[in-house]
């Protein structure tokens, strides 16, 4: 069917419009001729109309409605109460472009703009030019409504700043609130990625020709595994072991076919039960952080040790001291070495001994995983003489305490809890309070981790501790 608009300048505009009748008066296609057509809009609804009608005034408002207008704006705006003179430069503005002839409606949002532009809105302002050693309740607010939600205070969290209940049963009933809310999910997606150096996954592609397997839905699944790991440990407050060791994982069905477990149900992310023999379990053996840790063509012993000493102890190694020379290939001539032989050598260094004896057991432990996290039992080298090596995953701790695989290995870290768990508490505090930390919180820090290790160190109970803390109080 044809819809054709017609008026009675069609034949001026459209010499040759449409013939819509035969000889006999019949039509030759069905038609619908429309005489005028009129619409009206944007249509605003109700709800809409309410929302702007707390934050633009009325035409008919008088300078002190709109000075009201502004200043409760401007409190929801930066997040704390807000004087009318904080607001002087903004009514300036607004007062001039009444003067110059702009409508009410217009002038005022000048003053927003200004308003939305002020530092107050884009940063966390803390303090003021008196030095405060503790937020007020207000900053407070926002601390942890960032710190959780990703996002400003809510009304409650509001009030219960205003009122001065922020503290004591009432600061415990606004954070398990905003834990229970379902925003706090923007706190598992952030830290999640934050904490695990998810942002490196994909840096350095794999060699197709190496890893064929390798595509773009793989990476983006081994990219949400952890994330949605975290939030299982999250949701059911689990004991902060599972990171280090676990008989179960959160897995699509492009990851079950991957790491060569039974098919998922639903296709999307799930948990899967593991068996020792899948040789999984944990954020160690996933595919996203063997990934990360390596270079696409092969893996990095040094880097995964870097990156575990960093994310599950806490602990930033030294840069390398300067014109280190690289690890060489393999010479074509040569017997086949694994890169862990290489390393050895490497190690020789005296300018390297120290550093490499704390980081290469940390991740030579794990030199039974490729570089896109397949097991594996003989390292794949592509130059030299004779048959691929076994690979040894065997190595002793800075202290002494030997293991032989990756499954003693976590023994080894799960013995060390207490420092696993002292270093995760650090990474929470530095993304709540969004600075690094120093040696004046040491104490505070100590303090979260006594109260966690009342509850087993159960992930929920750690970041309630810490939102809860005095640490979180101070500037």
């Amino acid at each position: 069917d044809y819809i054709f608009t017609h008026s009675s300048e069609t034949h001026l505009l459209t010499p040759t419009a449409p013939q819509m009748f035969d000889g006999q008066g019949n039509g030759v296609f069905s038609t619908v001729i429309l005489d005028w057509v009129e619409w009206e809009g944007p249509l605003i609804s109700d709800a809409e109309r309410a929302l702007r009608k707390d934050v633009v005034p009325p035409d008919d408002a008088t300078f002190e409605g709109v000075v009201e207008h502004l200043r409760r704006f401007a409190e929801r705006a930066w997040r704390r109460p807000v004087k009318t003179e904080e607001l002087e430069q903004y009514l300036k503005s607004y007062r001039e472009e009444r003067e110059a002839g702009e409508k009410l409606a217009d002038a005022y949002r000048v003053a927003l703009q200004g308003v939305l532009t002020s530092r107050h809105f884009i940063y966390l302002v803390q303090g003021d030019t008196v030095a405060r050693e503790r937020l007020t309740d207000s900053e407070l607010a926002s601390r942890l409504s960032y710190f959780l939600w990703s996002s400003m205070p809510d009304d409650a969290l509001f009030t219960a700043a205003k009122e001065g209940t922020l503290r004591g049963e009432g600061l415990t009933k606004q954070v398990d609130r905003m834990l229970a809310s379902g925003k706090a999910s923007r706190f598992i997606d952030d830290f999640a990625r934050q904490w695990l150096q998810l942002h490196r996954v994909g840096m350095f592609p794999p060699d197709k020709k190496l890893y064929p397997t390798y595509d773009a839905w793989l990476e983006d699944s081994m990219r949400t595994e952890p994330v949605e790991f975290f939030r299982e440990m999250f949701a059911g407050n689990l004991p902060i072991d599972g990171f280090i060791h676990s008989d179960w994982t959160v897995a699509n069905a492009r990851l079950c076919e991957f790491y060569g477990l039974p098919e998922s149900k639903t296709g999307g992310f799930e948990r899967v039960s593991l068996k020792p023999e899948d040789r999984r379990g944990g954020l160690l053996t996933m595919g996203a952080v063997l990934g990360l840790t390596s270079d696409g063509t092969r893996h990095r012993p040094v880097h995964r040790g870097v990156w575990l000493s960093e994310v599950i102890f806490g602990k930033t190694p030294p840069p390398p001291p300067a014109n280190v020379p690289a690890i060489e290939p393999n010479p074509p001539k040569d017997p086949k070495a694994t890169l862990r032989d290489k390393l050895a050598a490497h190690a020789q260094d005296v300018n390297c001994a120290a550093c490499h004896a704390k980081i290469d057991p940390l991740g030579l432990a794990w030199d039974n995983y490729d570089a896109i996290g397949q097991w594996r039992t003989r390292e794949k080298v592509p130059t030299g003489v004779g048959e691929d090596p076994l690979v040894n995953p065997a190595g002793v701790m800075p202290e002494g305490r030997a293991f032989k695989d990756a499954s003693e290995f976590k023994r080894l870290l799960l013995e060390d809890r207490d420092k696993v768990a002292l270093a995760f508490i650090e990474h929470l505090a530095i993304y709540g309070l969004r600075r690094v930390l120093s040696f004046d919180d040491d104490d505070d820090l100590k303090a979260i981790q006594a109260e966690a290790k009342k509850s087993e160190y159960r992930i929920k109970d750690i970041v309630r501790a810490v939102a809860e803390s005095e640490l979180m109080r101070r500037r």
